[in-house]
């Protein structure tokens, strides 16, 4: 029998050629005058991971997705996500995205769609054109991938502890780099180019992949992106949850830097009725600042007294004048001399 990763290659090649060598990171549609379609698993090797609120579910081929699901492939594994209108998503092994799908009314343009990336390769691809830039935006390490051209394009990345590697594959329009520093200048890959950034530090532009990145690529990403989710013998929803998230299974995520992190305590707040959920977010408040007052909320403000007016003296009695004697009333004696 056919090896997963071989069969996933052999449907690849069966409808592209070959492209030239690249690797993921991108997640996103390319730009249609309709609301985005929904997002569903076309292929995986294995079931995949998807954190949906605050439980968690394993699900593979032919599950849709949502705004806000969390998606993780295993160790070995890769996937492949599909949203119909034309963009493709590849998830190389330990793989940790975070979908954002706007929704919008029928007949209206849905808004960008927006893919974070904490860790793994992701590779997408557009290979239609249309009218305008794709909308969507990829986050990725506090850059922000975004497709500027109208025609077919491949982009690849790489997200690690402190190190992000991007890749514009093919394509003749450019992919745009924008740093999350609202001061920090653009910058521009056109086919070919790699930008590669390490911490903190400003990214840097290269003419090639560097060895490193092609020496790690996953070897599915070495041919071109191809629909499959036609072949899905159904589309369905979530099974139901395995169980509730442990603290294990968010941990990278609340403590990443990410800009969807403040959103994560409203999410994840009702786990802490879980002791064992409760301990472990105490026991890395240095990391989770945003979880102190809730776990130890500031002790209430004494109410203040009402305001006292200062006690005022009784007014002072005025001293009485000696009453008026009348000359009728004074002794004959007092006038003699």
């Amino acid at each position: 029998m056919m090896r997963p990763e071989r069969r996933f290659l052999a449907m690849l090649a069966s409808a592209f050629p070959r492209v030239r060598a690249g690797g993921a990171l991108a997640l996103f549609a390319c730009a249609l005058p309709f609301a985005h379609a929904d997002v569903v698993i076309a292929y995986a090797d294995s079931p995949v991971s998807v954190i949906r609120g605050a439980s968690l579910y394993r699900t593979g081929e032919g599950a849709r997705l949502r705004d806000d699901d969390i998606i993780e492939t295993d160790a070995g594994k890769s996937a492949q996500l599909e949203d119909g209108a034309g963009t493709l998503i590849a998830l190389g092994p330990q793989t940790q995205v975070l979908l954002k799908t706007p929704s919008a009314p029928q007949n209206v343009a849905a808004g960008p769609v927006r893919i974070t990336m904490l860790s793994g390769w992701l590779k997408a691809s557009c290979n239609l054109s249309a009218a305008a830039p794709a909308p969507l935006s990829i986050e990725l390490h506090g850059l922000d991938i975004k497709p500027s051209g109208t025609g077919p394009w491949s982009v690849v990345a790489l997200a690690t502890t402190g190190r992000a590697g991007i890749f514009a594959e093919s394509g003749d329009d450019a992919i745009v780099v924008v740093r999350a520093a609202a001061q920090a200048p653009r910058q521009t890959l056109h086919a070919g180019q790699y930008l590669e950034r390490h911490a903190d530090e400003p990214p840097r532009a290269q003419a090639r992949p560097s060895t490193e990145f092609i020496g790690t690529l996953p070897p599915g990403f070495r041919d071109a992106l191809v629909a499959v989710a036609g072949r899905l013998a159904s589309r369905h929803d979530l099974p139901a949850p395995l169980r509730a998230v442990d603290y294990a299974d968010v941990s990278d995520w609340l403590t990443s830097s990410v800009s969807e992190r403040g959103s994560f305590v409203k999410r994840f707040v009702p786990r802490l009725k879980t002791p064992a959920f409760r301990a472990q977010v105490d026991a890395h408040l240095d990391v989770l600042p945003e979880w102190r007052p809730i776990l130890h909320p500031p002790p209430p403000r004494p109410a203040s007294e009402p305001h006292k007016r200062p006690a005022q003296a009784p007014p002072a009695v005025p001293a009485q004048a000696p009453p008026a004697v009348r000359p009728e009333s004074v002794p004959n004696w007092l006038y003699r001399h």
